[in-house]
């Protein structure tokens, strides 16, 4: 059985005066120690990047090689 250690990130910005403060989540993923997913959280205004946990969950999944599939 593999061994998946997530390590939780967060991103914040409080620089915009056009759009106030910003927050992201994000995540470090690694499998039986090796580096497996990078998602990196960014905190922006334009073009930012956020990964809940369930994006988070979904991602390693996919990267194990399941489908997921919601109904």
């Amino acid at each position: 059985m593999a061994k998946i250690e997530i390590e939780w990130l967060t991103s914040s910005s409080e620089d915009c005066e056009t759009c106030g403060p910003s927050y992201a989540e994000g995540a470090w993923v690694s499998i039986d120690g090796a580096s497996a997913l990078n998602l990196e959280p960014h905190a922006s205004c334009f073009g930012g990047a956020s990964y809940d946990r369930e994006d988070v969950y979904r991602r390693i999944l996919a990267h194990l090689g399941h489908e997921v599939v919601d109904l």
